[in-house]
């Protein structure tokens, strides 16, 4: 396999891909019995307002281990209520308030067997069966989208812009101003 001489994401897309596979990661490995939600703040505004905080990850929000302007950093809004949500992410984000700082939002949840499907052009082949699919999916207030499915620990993940558009739109919906 060959490395393509430019990247196929500009700047913003990867930082959001980037923090899409960072909330992967994170419910990897544990249950998730009910939609989680992530808020996505801006890692230079975040340690800027939070100085305790740069120096405990190292970033004194000067030099070459600062944050960049597009570096966004997950936090987990769980509050121990997941059970209030049910297992539907349409519905989960149906109540959820980002804070403040919140350049973007993103849902890790399970999608049912029968809550999913893929078009056979599309390369079924490269879903597990009659599995719940982990999924991953981040919205900046840009409007930018980023998903990723987990295929299975020996797989790794499907990842990509319109992966989930239902899930997308309903996220995105969530991070525009009220009128």
């Amino acid at each position: 396999m060959t490395t393509p001489d430019t990247d196929p994401l500009d700047a913003p897309t990867a930082a959001l891909a980037a923090a899409v596979l960072e909330v992967a990661r994170h419910v990897e490995d544990g249950p998730l019995a009910a939609p989680r939600l992530f808020a996505l703040a801006r890692s230079a505004e975040l340690t800027a307002a939070s100085p305790s905080l740069a120096a405990l990850l190292g970033a004194d929000g000067a030099g070459e281990d600062a944050p960049d302007d597009l570096q966004l950093t997950p936090i987990d809004l769980d509050d121990g209520s997941q059970d209030a949500r049910g297992e539907d992410p349409l519905s989960a984000l149906a109540t959820v308030q980002w804070p403040d700082l919140a350049a973007g939002g993103a849902i890790a949840c399970e999608l049912a067997p029968t809550a999913w499907s893929v078009r056979a052009e599309e390369g079924a082949e490269e879903l597990p069966e009659g599995r719940a699919l982990r999924v991953v999916v981040a919205a900046h207030t840009d409007g930018t989208t980023w998903s990723a499915v987990h295929r299975g620990a020996e797989h790794g993940y499907v990842l990509g812009a319109a992966l989930l558009p239902d899930i997308s739109a309903a996220l995105l919906q969530t991070l525009r101003p009220a009128d």
